[in-house]
């Protein structure tokens, strides 16, 4: 092991060795998933507690040192609406392409009850690709593998953060007597806005504190 010039061991090497006796891309792929289990519990889907707390030696165990990316997905309901399902698909290592297209509609459990699919991408899509994804008949959501490594909303300095329900969306806009265009905008390509999948329209209650401000809220509509 190598040394720095007080004697100490090199701590970046030793954490290294530490949490990486198997592969890189294991860990890689254990991040982004629990990432992705965390975002859908926080959109109000029906997570499974042992997929929110499964451990990187649990996770090496269950999908191996090299995972294939047509195990990682998973396929759940909605909390509040049953019927209402999502399917999470990874996409592999080429590109995506026509003749890809046939392999990530495989993965799909539940076709005719989808209303929405999260494709995990880490290579480029054709214009044919996109296109075709436009056309299918549930909403479909297309993230980068990379943004998947930090969950954004774990943060320390990061506040709290709620989508409003319609409901709740009415009752704010009628409180304040304004309308939703007048509220402060959060565009649709943010991190957070992409975390819960959020669409135009929605308005997202933000809760600040800490030491240098007892509590503050605002409220963002998405643009």
């Amino acid at each position: 092991m190598a040394t720095n010039g007080n004697g100490n061991g090199n701590i970046s090497e030793c954490l290294v060795h530490l949490c990486n006796e198997g592969s890189i891309e294991s860990i890689r792929y254990f991040e982004c998933r629990r990432t992705l289990m965390e975002m859908l519990y926080d959109r109000g889907y029906n997570v499974s507690e042992s997929d929110l707390t499964l451990t990187l030696f649990d996770f090496r165990s269950k999908f191996g040192e090299f995972p294939k990316t047509e195990t990682l997905g998973v396929c759940v309901s909605h909390r509040s609406n049953p019927s209402n399902k999502i399917q999470v698909v990874f996409a592999g290592t080429d590109d995506i392409r026509k003749r890809t297209l046939t392999e990530i509609y495989s993965q799909i459990v539940d076709k005719e009850r989808l209303s929405r699919l999260i494709l995990v991408v880490q290579s480029k899509m054709t214009a044919y690709a996109r296109k075709e994804f436009e056309n299918c008949p549930y909403k479909v959501e297309i993230i980068n593998l990379n943004d998947l490594v930090v969950n954004v909303t774990k943060h320390v300095l990061q506040p709290k953060y709620e989508v409003l329900t319609a409901d709740e969306k009415q009752q704010l806009l009628q409180k304040y007597k304004v309308e939703a265009k007048q509220l402060p905008h959060m565009l649709k390509t943010d991190a957070i806005a992409s975390y819960f999948g959020l669409e135009k329209g929605q308005v997202v209650k933000i809760s600040h504190s800490g030491e240098m401000f007892n509590s503050m809220v605002t409220y963002r509509c998405v643009v």
